[in-house]
């Protein structure tokens, strides 16, 4: 109930109700019902036009009020980019079984690696009057829109880094270190010519792992850009091969999915793998060590990352402090199997 004073009259509003919006939008009050909690599809135009009459009127779902009312509503967002990566899935999961433990529900948003449809999520998890965010960026990330995020409530980063944000709490794995021990091991083996597919150089992640590698393998690097996707890593692998430029007797891929797809090209040339040349991946994602042959990669705590991000996050926001910039760098390991052998002569 808010009051309005015009002159020397004052006039009582009630809280605007889900009717008001629904009669305001044209809509019935279960579209928006459904606009609002997400459970069931409604064409973009309506969903847009319903949000809009939403912010106008500030209606505030009953139960929503209520948890304000409070000073929290213990649910908290997660955003990643590709939930179908089994490495985002087990971060997914350590997030929720950490926010679980902790008595919070978790929102989760899967971008799909795409920039306008993290930017819809990223309006939609402001609006929700969440507790907190964990951001796992799949696209280069925006500082100046985390930072207004940050205004709202407090924010981790999990597995990623933003440069330039400054009061984030970070829970990532040693990536640069991850793409050290995959030099060493292939420089070890006797390579000194590779081919290196990385991710976006504009997530830090993929740089780290790139620097990693190419400072300790020491050798010829000819690197090319996927976007952390199987299909990027097989037409990257197969252009070089249609060109007949392969010149080398390795492969690292920044991530699994996409030495998956620099394993099928390889097949499907009829080379052998690690008889013609090796492939490394990184991440350890499950199917790593059933593929064939099995994928010697780095393997990184995906399930840890996440579980660290949400209770770092959750240890402060359940106290009803700011988090204060922290960063929380998880070990990695290097799996050696029968994809990587020595240079064939």
């Amino acid at each position: 109930m808010t009051r309005e004073h015009l002159g020397d009259r004052s006039v009582v509003r009630r809280p605007a109700s889900i009717k008001d919006v629904a009669a305001a939008a044209g809509v019935s009050p279960t579209t928006v019902s459904h606009v609002l909690s997400g459970n069931r599809p409604v064409n973009e135009d309506t969903a847009a036009r319903v949000r809009s009459v939403v912010n106008r009127l500030g209606y505030v779902p009953a139960s929503l009020a209520r948890s304000l009312q409070a000073g929290s509503t213990s649910v908290i967002g997660l955003l990643i980019p590709d939930i179908s990566n089994t490495f985002f899935a087990e971060l997914a999961k350590g997030a929720e079984d950490a926010a679980h433990d902790l008595g919070y529900g978790l929102i989760l948003c899967n971008t799909e690696f795409d920039a306008d449809r993290e930017d819809r999520y990223l309006g939609m998890i402001r609006s929700r009057f969440i507790d907190g965010m964990v951001y796992a960026s799949g696209s280069p990330p925006s500082r100046r829109r985390l930072e207004a995020l940050m205004g709202k409530f407090p924010i981790a980063l999990a597995d990623e880094e933003v440069d330039g944000l400054q009061g984030a709490l970070i829970a990532t794995a040693d990536h640069e270190a991850g793409g050290r021990l995959v030099g060493e091991h292939l420089r070890e083996l006797g390579h000194r010519r590779a081919l290196m597919l990385t991710g976006p150089r504009a997530l830090k992640s993929g740089a780290d792992r790139a620097n990693g590698f190419v400072k300790a393998f020491k050798g010829k690097v000819v690197e090319r850009v996927g976007d952390f996707k199987e299909a990027s890593g097989h037409r990257l692998v197969a252009g070089r091969l249609e060109e007949g430029r392969l010149d080398c007797t390795a492969v690292f891929a920044a991530n699994d999915l996409m030495a998956f797809g620099a394993l099928t090209a390889l097949r499907e040339a009829g080379l052998s793998v690690p008889g013609d040349i090796s492939v490394v991946g990184f991440d350890d994602i499950r199917a790593a060590s059933l593929i064939h042959p099995p994928l010697t990669t780095v393997h990184q705590p995906a399930y840890d990352v996440g579980r660290t991000a949400t209770a770092q996050l959750l240890q402060y926001v359940s106290r009803g402090e700011v988090p204060p910039a922290s960063r929380h760098t998880l070990p990695v390991e290097l799996k050696v199997r029968a994809s990587t052998a020595p240079p064939a002569r």
